[in-house]
C-alpha cells in the first residue's frame, strides 16, 4: 500500500501547478493518507480499490504529461523565435494550457475517487488529522526550499558550471522533491550543505604556489596533467575547493601567456595534491 500511495504522489507531483486548491477543498493527498493510514484502519478491500484507482491513474497520466511537455516545448520554442505573432503565441498558450487541464482533471477525479473508499468516519478522521500533517510538510518544504536555494545561489555566485559531482548531488535532491519525500530531501540537503562548505567563509587570501614542485614540464606531458586535473576536478563538492581551483586556474592561465612552464607546472602540482584529498 505504501509503494502504491507513494506512486500516486508521483502523479499528484507532476510539472504542472500541484493539488493545492483541492487540498483548500478538504480533499486528501495521497501522500496524508498514507501518513495517517494506521488511524484510518484501512480495511484490505479499501486498500484493493485504492491500488486499482492508482493503476488507472498512472496508466491515464503517462500520455497526458507527454503531451505537456510536448506543448511546453512548442510554446517555449515559439516565444524564443524573433517573428512569432501574438494569434500565434496564444494559440500554442491555449493548447498547453488544455493539455495541463487534462492532468488536473485527472488529478481530481484521482483525489475524489480516493476519497470515495473511505467511510464518512474514515473521512472526518482524515480531515481532522490532516491539517497538522500539512501543517508538518509545510514547514519542512519551507526549510527545503531555503536550503536549496541558498545552495544554488552559492553555486551560480562562482560564475562557473556547476561539477559533474554537484549536478549528481542537486539531481538526487531535486528527485526526492518531485517524489514529494521532503524529510528524506531535507536530510540530504543537510548532509550536501556540510560537504559544500557552504556556510564556511570565503578566504580571501591568495593561494601560493611557489613552494610546489613543478614537476615535469614537458609541453606533452603538461597538457595531459592539466586534463588528468580538469577530469579529477570533476567530483570537487565544496564550493571552497571550486573558489581556490578558480584562482589557480586564473594564476595557470597567466603563466601560460608568458609561457612560464615552471610556474604552470607548480600550480599543476598544487592542484594534483589538493585533488586527491
Amino acid at each position: 500500500m505504501k509503494r502504491i500511495l507513494f506512486s500516486l504522489l508521483l502523479l499528484t507531483h507532476t510539472a504542472i501547478a500541484g493539488p493545492e486548491v483541492f487540498l483548500q477543498g478538504g480533499l486528501l493527498t495521497p501522500e496524508i493518507i498514507a501518513k495517517i493510514k494506521p488511524e484510518l484502519a484501512l480495511s484490505s478491500d479499501q486498500e484493493t480499490k485504492m491500488t486499482e484507482i492508482v493503476n488507472a491513474a498512472q496508466s491515464e497520466a503517462a500520455p497526458l504529461e507527454q503531451t505537456v511537455r510536448e506543448r511546453q516545448k512548442t510554446f517555449h520554442q515559439i516565444l524564443r523565435q524573433s517573428d512569432s505573432t501574438v494569434e500565434k503565441s496564444s494559440a500554442a498558450l491555449a493548447e498547453l494550457m488544455e493539455a495541463e487541464a487534462a492532468v488536473k482533471q485527472l488529478q481530481l477525479r484521482t483525489l475524489l475517487s480516493l476519497r470515495d473508499v473511505l467511510s464518512l468516519e474514515q473521512q472526518k478522521k482524515a480531515i481532522a488529522l490532516a491539517p497538522s500533517r500539512q501543517a508538518k510538510r509545510a514547514d519542512v518544504e519551507s526549510r527545503v526550499r531555503e536550503k536549496a536555494m541558498r545552495l544554488k545561489s552559492a553555486v551560480e555566485a562562482l560564475g562557473v558550471p556547476p561539477t559533474l559531482q554537484m549536478k549528481e548531488r542537486g539531481s538526487k535532491v531535486e528527485s526526492l522533491i518531485r517524489a514529494g519525500d521532503w524529510a528524506a530531501a531535507d536530510e540530504a540537503l543537510d548532509q550536501l550543505v556540510i560537504d559544500s562548505e557552504v556556510e564556511a567563509p570565503e578566504s580571501t587570501t591568495a593561494l601560493d604556489f611557489s613552494t610546489f614542485d613543478p614537476g615535469d614540464t614537458n609541453l606533452d606531458t603538461l597538457k595531459q596533467r592539466y586534463q588528468d586535473v580538469e577530469v579529477a576536478a570533476q567530483s570537487v563538492i565544496s564550493i571552497q575547493r571550486v573558489r581556490q581551483l578558480i584562482q589557480a586556474k586564473q594564476a595557470l592561465e597567466e603563466a601560460k601567456a608568458t609561457e612560464d612552464a615552471v610556474a604552470v607546472g607548480r600550480i599543476l602540482t598544487w592542484a594534483e595534491s589538493v585533488l586527491k584529498d
